[in-house]
């Protein structure tokens, strides 16, 4: 990395006035804040080199702390945060399901000979349990003959079962056990083969790309009524690999399009906006509103008119900024704490929208968005952030639109979790799977729905498509 040393243009003999001083020492500030910053990126550097040497030298690598970071006791924080909060513990005896009831042994004799007795009160104790065994059903047909014509008839197999080795139960199971409890196909070996079914490693992957093919129904009307009935969409994506026979990996990109009742994953090469805008989101997201972030992704080139930033993320840019002189740390900290205040004004915007409150916040946007701090990096920060009014401030003309992304990433984060504990897939067919079993089982958790017997319902075609779309999102009016 080469670093480049600022210029400082300061003539000594020039500093006639306290006004000129300032502004010299301001300069010389800004040249020691990029000094700084130059310096940190250069031990950055250093330090992946050194652990990409120890790599290749076979050393153990030495675990990296954050040393910003402060330890905190997570329960004695949650049980202030409880104690704070109005949080009261639920009686879980309300919800439990019961399958059977069994009356308790009643003592007929007292000790002293009586056997008359007064009740004094019923009570109840339940106990919760699972019962997991295996359900392996052996069939007895016949061939017959007829002794007069000759003809040879079978025993009727069942339409389920035919050709099948496996019930759809297991076949259910082995995608819930793979995409929604994590399992890796090693571990969903392991947990079949110790209840004494019979199974290989390379049946439970053709297990799983035959349940990709009958979702594939689901996942469509998922990918066109999901949309065409929301009226927003929150949108983000991460990174997803592809592992090739010959041992390569091929970079692709996992998105995501939905809301509280849709989750929507498609997996591509690329990630830019005519990817984004025909292969995940379609024609029929064009009159709808759209959330992310402000990557380039997002770009003039989507289809979607209307765009909500992140406020959280637009935020990030400045927490980013690490400046090393005192004054220019407390510029910074009073810039974030009204960015953090108009934030909360803004989310309680859409209880009460009028057009008071909608001219007082953008012009409290312009006087934060247009302050002169001193600190150059901060002032081209919001010189950024105020280019974007329209597309941070879109929410002001629909009110009940979120003004933040954590949704999307919130539903990616499963995602990520399967990727880093399989390592991605290894097919076109693989990624097409992982794509159809996440949407429909999050979107089937988000709509209320008991995940495995969606899934049931869909590989038995027992259960309409239409069924993941029945809730949507609220309707949101257009503010003047």
């Amino acid at each position: 990395m080469k670093a480049n040393l600022p210029a400082i243009e300061i003539n000594p003999a020039k500093i006639k006035s306290l006004g000129g001083a300032k502004k010299a020492i301001d300069r010389l500030i800004n040249a020691f804040e990029e000094l700084a910053s130059q310096v940190r990126k250069l031990i950055a550097e250093n330090e992946r080199l050194k652990r990409e040497n120890e790599r290749l030298r076979k050393q153990s690598k030495k675990p990296l702390f954050d040393k910003k970071a402060k330890s905190q006791d997570y329960s004695a924080s949650k049980k202030l945060e409880r104690k704070s909060s109005s949080w009261r513990k639920s009686r879980k005896k309300k919800k439990i399901k019961i399958n059977s009831q069994v009356r308790l042994e009643e003592t007929e004799t007292c000790s002293c000979g009586s056997q008359k007795f007064t009740l004094i009160r019923t009570w109840e104790k339940i106990v919760q349990g699972i019962e997991i065994r295996r359900n392996n059903i052996k069939y007895l047909g016949r061939d017959k003959k007829c002794l007069h014509c000759g003809k040879i008839h079978r025993s009727i197999i069942p339409e389920n079962i035919r050709d099948k080795e496996f019930d759809s139960n297991l076949t259910a199971w082995v995608s819930v056990l793979k995409h929604d409890c994590r399992f890796s196909q090693l571990l969903i070996h392991k947990f079949l083969t110790s209840l004494g079914i019979i199974i290989s490693r390379g049946q439970i992957d053709n297990i799983l790309l035959e349940n990709s093919k009958k979702l594939e129904d689901p996942y469509s009307c998922l990918r066109f009524q999901g949309i065409k009935r929301s009226q927003y969409l929150n949108s983000d994506a991460t990174g997803f690999k592809r592992r090739t026979p010959d041992g390569k990996f091929i970079n692709q990109h996992l998105h995501f399009a939905g809301h509280q009742f849709l989750s929507l994953f498609k997996i591509t090469r690329k990630y830019n906006s005519a990817t984004l805008a025909n292969r995940v989101l379609g024609k029929q997201a064009e009159d709808k509103l759209y959330i992310s972030d402000d990557a380039s992704a997002n770009g003039q080139r989507l289809l979607v008119d209307k765009k909500q930033l992140c406020w959280l993320h637009e935020i990030r840019h400045f927490l980013k900024l690490e400046p090393q002189v005192k004054i220019n740390k407390q510029r910074l900290d009073k810039i974030i704490s009204q960015l953090w205040e108009f934030y909360h004004q803004c989310q309680h915007y859409s209880r009460d929208p009028t057009k008071k409150k909608k001219n007082s916040l953008k012009k409290q946007f312009k006087f934060i968005t247009s302050q002169k701090t001193g600190y150059d990096k901060l002032d081209r920060r919001l010189i950024l952030t105020g280019r974007k009014e329209d597309r941070l401030l879109l929410f002001l003309n629909y009110p009940g639109l979120p003004i933040q992304n954590n949704l999307a990433e919130r539903d990616l984060r499963p995602a990520v979790i399967i990727r880093k504990l399989s390592g991605g897939t290894k097919s076109k067919k693989g990624d097409r799977s992982f794509e159809r079993h996440m949407s429909i089982i999050q979107t089937a958790r988000k709509q209320g729905l008991n995940v495995f017997e969606t899934l049931h319902g869909f590989l038995t075609n027992q259960l309409n498509p239409a069924t993941l779309t029945v809730k949507t999102t609220p309707h949101i009016r257009h503010f003047t």
